[in-house]
């Protein structure tokens, strides 16, 4: 398990540690305008040759750079990738700050800025771990990899091409996800997978111009085609009518039913905190703790057509579009549902209705009697004192199937943020208490792993 030494390193480095978080934080690197990435890979794999680790900078057409590094241990054994993303998230609104997102500060325990939590902190936390077991050991008790793409908040378009053409670098016995939480009552997360997702948008023209609206007497409306299409998708009870959606959604086992019960749930506060009078479809608490996990989702993201601005304006709009995101379970295949929904809209009058798919990835879970899960929970008892939240799955997505599926490799999210860190908003933040209870965490569990 994890020495004396290694522990005393890590609480005497603390601050430097941070300091190093403050650094990456420093870089922009926004995906989604561009912004400062290949600085950002460049200053990474710099991080990554200073704990002495061999670096290569991978490319594919079109992506920003996947930075990639691997500390061998003395004694060939077991691997451990670490997976994580230098980009982050656009910084508006920036009048919500309390300081510059960009120049990352520390006050009253934590660090503010953007990234800091969302994935900097996280990325940094798996630098130090291994810089740590280098100065008191030698080195790790495993080899480890460093897996650090740049498009993360952009939805990993690219990384199935660098799976695709540098497929061996990324083969390990385990990998830690990129991210990980203490809730607000210090009590840690593992958890253990992510839905799947369909994100697509719908297209309806009707018109080759806008229109005077007295003219949808005769003329047809872009508009109220969207709707009868939309009203063909779900039910009353909120349920997909796409034939064949649910054919490959299993149901959680009894032992899995049972972690699920053990997971606090917060539904009051859940509701409150959006303004919700209750839970689609009057679901108890109950069941929307399970549906976080295992029900399918059919999401409208945004619609728009027509005149929007202030005052009226009369007008038949030539056409609609509709985002949409579809959530997905372990086993479901995007591509054998996105086929159904063509035939679907096929099928109700709807052929000539463009579907723009924009991302899709499957659902990933790994089962919590693994020994790489098991060996998460074990190490956050002992490192925090307390049985830790197991999450079946988060009701969020992730690109975790390209290596569950890929390699067979287990995976948990475990990491050094908490729920509070304010993360994709103003004020992101990460707690230096958290930051230290966090790398203990990693490292015991990896230890365990190893020794297992």
């Amino acid at each position: 398990m994890v020495n004396d030494k290694f522990e005393r390193y890590v609480d005497d480095n603390i601050d430097a540690f941070a300091r190093d978080i403050i650094r990456l934080a420093s870089q922009r690197s926004v995906s989604a305008r561009n912004e400062g990435i290949e600085e950002c890979a460049t200053l990474v794999e710099s991080m990554l040759k200073e704990i002495g680790a061999e670096t290569k900078m991978l490319r594919v057409d079109g992506a920003p750079p996947l930075v990639f590094g691997e500390l061998k241990a003395k004694k060939p054994g077991k691997t451990v990738m670490f997976y994580n993303h230098y980009d982050v998230q656009p910084e508006e609104p920036l009048e919500l700050w309390k300081s510059p997102p960009f120049k990352p500060e520390t006050r009253e325990g934590a660090i503010y800025g953007r990234g800091v939590s969302d994935d900097k902190g996280e990325l940094v936390a798996r630098l130090k771990i291994a810089e740590a077991y280098v100065k008191t050991q030698g080195g790790p008790p495993c080899d480890l990899k460093f897996f650090f793409e740049g498009e993360e908040e952009t939805g990993s378009v690219h990384l199935g091409e660098y799976i695709e053409k540098y497929g061996d670098l990324f083969n390990a016995d385990a990998v830690i996800w990129e991210y990980g939480t203490v809730d607000t009552g210090g009590t840690p997360k593992v958890t253990l997978g992510v839905k799947g997702i369909i994100y697509l948008e719908l297209v309806i023209r009707s018109l080759s111009q806008d229109a005077h609206s007295s003219l949808a007497a005769a003329l047809p409306s872009a508009p109220w085609r969207m709707v009868k299409l939309l009203n063909t998708l779900k039910d009353e009870n909120e349920r997909i009518t796409v034939p064949g959606w649910y054919d490959d959604v299993s149901t959680l086992s009894e032992d899995e039913l049972q972690v699920l019960q053990m997971m606090p749930f917060d539904g009051r506060g859940l509701r409150s905190g959006y303004g919700a009078a209750g839970f689609v479809g009057g679901m108890t608490d109950d069941q929307a703790k399970k549906a976080l996990v295992q029900r399918p989702t059919g999401n409208i993201a945004g619609i728009w057509a027509g005149y929007t601005g202030p005052g009226s304006k009369t007008v038949l709009p030539k056409e609609i579009h509709v985002k949409m995101d579809f959530r997905l379970v372990p086993e479901q295949d995007p591509d054998d549902l996105l086929k159904k929904l063509r035939k679907h809209l096929d099928g109700n009058g709807f052929s000539d209705v463009e579907v723009k798919v924009e991302s899709m990835e499957p659902a990933a879970r790994t089962s919590y009697k693994h020994p790489f899960a098991q060996a998460a929970i074990a190490a956050a008892e002992h490192v925090y004192g307390k049985r830790p939240i197991v999450q079946l799955g988060s009701p969020g997505t992730g690109p975790l199937y390209l290596f569950t599926r890929k390699y067979n490799m287990p995976s948990v999210d475990i990491g050094v943020s908490g729920e509070d860190g304010g993360i994709h908003a103003p004020n992101e933040n990460l707690k230096l208490e958290n930051l230290r209870r966090g790398i203990l965490w990693i490292a015991e569990t990896i230890e365990r792993f190893v020794a297992s």
